[in-house]
């Protein structure tokens, strides 16, 4: 049965952005390790997620530019036959599914990585807040001076 894993779990960027975090396995000397591909090829629709598993060092590039990583694992990805039920990866896809599905922490990291993934982002909230901080200062120190003055 040849299934389509795009429906299974979101992209390595999408989760990313609601609140997944990648590391790098350490013991990779399982044979298992090979059937890890057919998850791999659900994390990359585009070359942005080849890329954003290659600075992770999740994945090794060895084609060159991640857009030809991205086109082998498409290939690839469709080709696999996987009986998810069966699967010793059912959990990680019922876990990824769950986590990003619902919750406040998938909307509060969606938020944070679309308007705070600058560092002048941050810079730029910091000063607004420092001038509220000035006005509403001023403002106090207008309408209620302080005694004796």
């Amino acid at each position: 049965m040849i299934m389509n894993f795009s429906k299974f779990v979101l992209s390595a960027k999408k989760l990313h952005l609601r609140g997944i975090k990648f590391k790098l396995r350490k013991n990779t000397d399982s044979i298992l390790d090979i059937s890890y591909v057919a998850f791999i090829a659900c994390l990359i629709n585009e070359k942005s997620d080849a890329a954003f598993l290659s600075e992770r060092r999740i994945l090794e590039n060895y084609f060159g530019t991640e857009d030809d990583v991205s086109r082998f694992y498409k290939s690839i990805g469709k080709d696999i036959a996987l009986d998810l039920e069966k699967s010793y990866l059912a959990k990680v896809f019922e876990g990824v599914n769950q986590y990003t599905s619902k919750g406040f922490h998938v909307h509060c990291a969606e938020f944070i990585h679309t308007h705070f993934d600058s560092p002048w982002t941050f810079a730029a909230l910091l000063l607004l807040i420092f001038a509220a901080l000035q006005v509403f200062f001023a403002t106090y120190s207008y309408f209620l001076p302080p005694e004796g003055t």
